[in-house]
């Protein structure tokens, strides 16, 4: 499937491009403006660059009949035409888009005619609104769920990237009212969703597809499309300046959008990387709740696997249906989420307010590729699908009598030449709290993937301290490897760290086998303990 995606250096085109540049049934096209850029993601990537003005090139280009679909992710689409779209129509090449704007989506069957005479596709919103949103609507109604409200809030992580085309798509709506909605205005009716894992983020009201297109498809009568900043300083901020707008003083934010882009640039340490959707669905029967979580950086990926996901299946020949329309009913939840698993994306999802139910594993989504290399017993351990874990140990005690006063300040298991062991694994929200049972003492502690970190570091934490460890696999066997530690947030020197050498592998019998030491500098070991554990 030759592949064309218009915008593809951009903060989601890139992503889509990322997406699916390894994939053998694509031959995929950058298509920029940026000549520099274009070409040097492109080289990146090992695929093709282009250098176009779409608004003066399009048409010539696709008349050389080179592609067979084109992605538009050339944004803003608020108060954009479809000349893409109709360029596409007129020399047969199936057209797709990341438009999330209520507008262009919901109009988007004014071009059906035309594309079914030509016999292509045409499909408008491949992403998160409204293809996930109305996915994790669909699956619920599959399952028997009589749905008559819903409501959710896209919250992203106060560091990610912004181009400027988002910035002028949030800033040119802010204030407005809208249609079909009486009494809400673009960023008004604010309110607030606890995300699991994130907490509580502010969200406002949006003017996006999903209250036209649920009513229209799916008979829900109400639907509260919501999105917003992590910060509340910037998402309250925003609020505050579209007043102005909503009461016709302003006729749009849209002007300010350089010096407003400059001071949410000079606060983007103080957000975070995480960032996360929930969606509540509530009937006769009773309410249910979907969320994910996409953290150390990946939530601009979120968007851009809808489209992913939809070009794969064209490329397959698994979409039948010629003509234009939204994208409702064309994604399942599950096609939708396995382009997180594919890219080995550190996205979780679920259903449930908690999070306790979210997949794939916290270290399936540290390690990617490299959890497979793991033991078959380490990979059924960290996947979560047993929740306690016991066997037996030796506990092996401190060298030195200032060791044995701080094994015993941090109760530390005593000495033990077969001691029965138990773990306790709680997930929540896409972390986990580790609660171990040694010969009476009991270790608690918490593991997540932590802020701005890299592939494969994983951050646990006991009280106010936090470890900053790597997970190195090889042949089977999984080490932890120290790099950071911090006291209440605070980072300390090396010389402060703990010595510590963990290390899980399998035995001959198929169980799972731990090892691990732990010291300090100048006092020596004060805790090595090593057994087994077989799940229950």
């Amino acid at each position: 499937m030759r592949t064309l995606v218009l915008g593809g250096t951009g903060v989601f085109g890139g992503r889509l491009c990322r997406l699916l540049a390894d994939d053998p049934l694509i031959d995929l096209t950058i298509g920029a403006r940026d000549r520099a850029q274009g070409e040097a993601m492109a080289a990146e990537l090992g695929v093709a660059g282009l250098a176009l003005d779409w608004r003066r090139d399009l048409d010539r280009l696709l008349a050389l009949r080179r592609f067979d679909v084109l992605i538009h992710v050339a944004g803003p689409f608020q108060g954009q035409d479809y000349a893409v779209a109709e360029a596409c129509i007129r020399h047969g090449v199936h057209y797709l888009d990341l438009s999330d704007d209520r507008a262009f989506v919901c109009g988007i069957d004014c071009l059906d005619a035309a594309a079914r005479a030509a016999g292509v596709f045409v499909c408008s919103g491949a992403s998160t609104a409204p293809a996930l949103t109305g996915a994790v609507l669909e699956q619920a109604l599959q399952e028997g769920m009589t749905v008559d409200r819903v409501s959710f809030g896209i919250v992203p992580g106060n560091d990610a990237p912004r181009g400027r085309a988002l910035i002028e798509a949030i800033l040119s709506g802010a204030g407005k009212p809208i249609p079909d909605q009486p009494g809400r205005h673009v960023w008004g009716s604010l309110r607030r969703f606890a995300v699991p894992g994130l907490g509580r983020r502010w969200a406002a009201s949006c003017d996006l597809p999903e209250p036209a297109l649920f009513r229209q498809r799916f008979g829900v009568a109400k639907t509260y499309a919501g999105a917003g900043l992590e910060l509340s300083v910037l998402h309250l901020g925003l609020w505050l300046l579209a007043i102005p707008v909503r009461l016709g003083v302003l006729r749009s934010l849209q002007p300010a959008a350089t010096p407003l882009a400059w001071i949410a640039d000079r606060l983007r340490a103080f957000g975070t990387d995480r960032g996360g959707l929930r969606i509540d669905l509530e009937g006769a029967g009773g309410s249910r709740t979907w969320a994910l979580v996409a953290e150390a950086g990946d939530g601009p990926f979120v968007p851009a696997t809808p489209a992913a996901a939809l070009v794969r299946k064209l490329a397959r020949g698994e979409v039948s249906q010629r003509g234009a329309m939204p994208c409702i009913g064309l994604l399942s939840l599950a096609e939708i989420e396995a382009e997180w698993v594919r890219a080995h994306l550190r996205i979780a999802s679920g259903w449930g307010e908690d999070g306790a139910s979210f997949r794939p594993s916290l270290y399936r989504r540290v390690l990617g590729r490299a959890y497979c290399a793991m033991s078959g017993a380490g990979q059924v351990l960290h996947d979560g699908g047993v929740v306690r874990w016991s066997g037996r140990c030796m506990v092996e005690g401190p060298t030195s009598l200032a060791g044995r006063v701080v094994a015993r300040l941090f109760a530390l298991p005593p000495e033990a030449e077969d001691a029965p062991i138990e773990v306790d694994f709680v997930v929540q929200g896409g972390r986990e709290t580790w609660i171990r049972r040694v010969g009476g003492r009991t270790m608690r502690s918490q593991q997540d993937i932590g802020l701005r970190r890299p592939m494969g570091w994983i951050v646990e934490r006991f009280g106010p301290f936090a470890f900053d460890l790597r997970l190195a696999v090889k042949g089977g066997r999984l080490e932890l490897v120290m790099l950071g530690m911090r006291f209440a947030g605070v980072p300390l020197p090396s010389f402060c760290w703990p010595l510590i050498k963990a290390v899980e592998t399998e035995d001959e019998e198929g169980r799972f086998r731990f090892d691990v030491e732990i010291g300090l500098p100048w006092i020596g070991r004060l805790v090595r303990y090593r057994g087994f554990l077989t799940g229950r």
